[in-house]
């Protein structure tokens, strides 16, 4: 209700602004045409600028509630106040409530006058019919005995002969047609609806009589150019004041005070540089909009959450029905996953031998994985690591590291690093018995790690590393011998000052990657083509070596260029962003040497050889994406296939079926050897039971080209 109260002030406002912008600056100017339209925009303009709101945003910080301190705030109220707190009758209490009373009277008026127009248009009608009709030029003129003045209603023009001489006829006749041919019917019947709808305010009554009087002005300023006698015409206007009797929503020739009409009739031209006056009003629109139009919206900001938390966590034959149950509550609690386990059994010692997990996401996720082989079951890795945009990992996935030509394993990991690399970094440590069973982390809103918490086992020790501050946290090492039984050692940079020091094996300098890490560094996933040809990559190191690869790309380093063959055996490390130019924008920016392509690296770049064993340097692998972004890794000398989340396909097995374009290949690994896997549109993989489902034994592959 108040709200149609206030809409009705501001259109009133806005109303009365045009109206006394037209009295004292417009209303003595012979521009009649121009003030006719003014008045009308100003009516339109008062009922449409209220309905307009400019939206402001103010962005405030996130109210930050201790529940457990309102809890006492409200309990020391009822405690300091006990009269507070009062039974609760059932005796409403009664109030008026004068709005509501406002806006009912508002409306009966309102209806009575829309009521009275109705009236006097069937009044109208009544007087014209069954009357005879002259027609002339689109015009019907009607000569009447009764004793009214003479108007016009839209293309009817009502007149009593008798009355007038031959030439007085002629002037009122002339005055009226204009009046018609203007259509200023219309303008008369817009100041009367306004008249219904603002009748409270005092300023609508004058503001549709200088709208009808401005009409007249226009009637007889057009008029008079067509007479030659303008004292007949003048006497004409003085004549018919005798006869006064007229409609309100009829153009009449007796309409506003004769001697301002005469007045009118009688003044100069103003002068074409009073134009300016009507650009007066355009300041005051501007400041009722900023005044009153404006509306202020808080709105929290959308500040990156520092609780992004990822999960990851390995079930092995040793895990405790309360570990699984304690997983199943944290991936409810922290993700939403629904986390079954059922058909569990146990062997004499308590090891698990048979299992089946499920599990699903708030996106639908789903997947499944089942053991049954009377036998220990090999650890089961589950990793969500989910953000709010409902992007990541989730699901079963199998790890099987390799032994290296190193003693030792090491991992480092640093504040950028993603959740399924610190995953994957864990897992090599599986080999030497320890089992990490669950990575939580926490992040800034710039994506930083500042908090990390990884839990496990293995020979005898319990690790429970714990890395919490507002700040993101430095590089910590995990470093542990192969065949020792010595606890894996874990720390940050800072206090390993040098790791396995008694027999040299390795220091803090030395201290890179395991060479499974180093395997990755040497055959990496190129990276995602850019949707536009010009884009930064966001990532602050790329490994530069790629191998297999049909084309040349064009490297700039630190200033100096290199052709992408020219890096095999080295890793790039950048500081910075890196700028990737598409084939068409490369070419245009530095020449036909680009048309592979060019990537710049920004900051400071180092580029380092890297030192593999020969066994590795002849190891030929290929990487190629699938139609999602996931890459799959193909290594002939082995015959395998690896697809993400999926175990290792042997493609020598017997019953493997591969199906290329909808043909059927006999022999699955020549049948990708020869085939050019960059044209490679998707990857599927299918179960015995004709389904895709992660971390099961493919028996089926499906490979559609581009």
């Amino acid at each position: 209700m108040e709200e149609i109260i206030t809409y009705l002030l501001k259109s009133s406002g806005l109303m009365a602004t045009f109206f006394l912008a037209y009295y004292f600056l417009l209303r003595k100017e012979t521009f009649f045409a121009s003030n006719r339209w003014f008045l009308l925009s100003g009516l339109f303009a008062s009922i449409l600028l209220p309905l307009f709101f400019i939206t402001k945003i103010v962005y405030v910080e996130s109210p930050k509630v201790n529940l457990s301190e309102l809890k006492n705030a409200v309990n020391e109220v009822i405690v300091n106040n006990p009269n507070s707190i009062h039974e609760v009758t059932s005796t409403p209490i009664q109030t008026i409530d004068w709005t509501q009373i406002i806006i009912y009277g508002y409306g009966i008026i309102t209806l009575f006058l829309f009521l009275h127009l109705i009236i006097n248009a069937i009044s109208l009608l009544k007087l014209i019919r069954n009357q005879q009709i002259e027609k002339q030029n689109n015009l019907s003129y009607i000569n009447i005995n009764q004793d009214i003045a003479p108007f016009s209603f839209f293309n009817y023009i009502v007149f009593n002969s008798k009355l007038y001489s031959q030439q007085e006829l002629e002037s009122i006749l002339l005055h009226e047609k204009i009046h018609s041919q203007e259509k200023h019917s219309i303008d008369v019947l817009i100041a009367q609806l306004f008249t219904i709808i603002f009748w409270f305010n005092p300023i609508i009554w004058l503001y549709k009589k200088a709208i009808v009087q401005n009409l007249e002005y226009i009637a007889d300023s057009k008029a008079i150019q067509n007479i030659d006698d303008k004292k007949c015409y003048q006497m004409a206007l003085l004549k018919v004041v005798t006869h006064q009797n007229c409609l309100p929503i009829t153009n009449h020739f007796y309409q506003s005070l004769i001697k301002k009409r005469i007045v009118m009739l009688n003044k100069n031209q103003s002068n074409k540089r009073n134009i300016w006056k009507y650009a007066l009003i355009l300041p005051v629109i501007i400041a009722f909009v900023f005044l009153f139009q404006i509306k202020v919206l808080a709105q929290e900001k959308n500040v990156a959450s520092v609780e992004a938390i990822a999960v990851s966590y390995v079930l092995d034959k040793n895990s405790t029905d309360a570990e699984i149950q304690e997983d199943i509550k944290m991936l409810k609690e922290q993700q939403g996953i629904t986390y079954k386990v059922s058909n569990l059994k146990r062997n004499s010692k308590g090891e698990i031998i048979a299992i089946k997990i499920e599990f699903e996401d708030k996106k639908g996720n789903i997947g499944t994985t089942i053991q049954d082989n009377n036998k220990p079951i090999t650890p089961i890795h589950f990793t969500a690591n989910i953000d709010a945009n409902g992007k990541g990992e989730i699901g079963f996935y199998e790890f099987k590291p390799s032994k290296t030509e190193n003693n030792f394993l090491a991992a480092v990991i640093n504040k950028e690093e993603s959740d399924s690399e610190i995953n994957r970094k864990l897992q090599i440590f599986n080999e030497e018995g320890i089992t990490f069973k669950k990575v939580k982390t926490k992040r800034n809103s710039d994506n930083e790690i500042i908090s990390i918490q990884i839990s496990g086992s293995g020979n005898g020790s319990v690790y429970n590393f714990n890395q919490t501050s507002d700040e993101p946290i430095d590089e910590i090492y995990l470093i542990k011998e192969y065949g020792k039984s010595s606890k894996l050692t874990i720390s940050e940079k800072k206090d390993l000052k040098t790791a396995f020091a008694k027999n040299k094996t390795v220091t803090v300098e030395e201290v890179e990657i395991d060479e499974e890490v180093l395997l990755n560094d040497h055959f990496p996933t190129p990276p995602p083509t850019p949707p536009t040809p010009t884009t930064l990559i966001k990532e602050t190191s790329y490994k530069a070596i790629e191998t297999n690869q049909e084309k040349n790309r064009l490297y700039i380093i630190n200033g100096k260029e290199y052709f992408q063959n020219e890096l095999k055996g080295y890793t790039l490390k950048c500081d910075g962003a890196i700028t990737y130019y598409e084939e068409d924008e490369a070419i245009k920016k530095f020449g036909e040497k680009a048309k592979d392509g060019v990537m710049v690296f920004n900051g400071v770049t180092t580029l380092e050889k890297i030192n593999v064993s020969k066994e590795m340097q002849e190891r030929k692998t290929i990487i190629f994406s699938n139609d999602n972004g996931d890459d799959i890794v193909f290594i002939p000398a082995e015959k395998s296939l690896k697809l993400p989340h999926y175990p290792s396909i042997r493609l020598n097995d017997d019953g493997l079926v591969l199906m290329v374009n909808g043909v059927q290949k006999s022999n699955p690994s020549e049948t990708l050897n020869q085939m050019n896997l960059q044209n490679v549109k998707s990857v599927r993989v299918y179960d015995e039971n004709g389904k895709e489902t992660p971390g099961s034994q493919t028996k089926k592959i499906v490979i559609t080209t581009k």
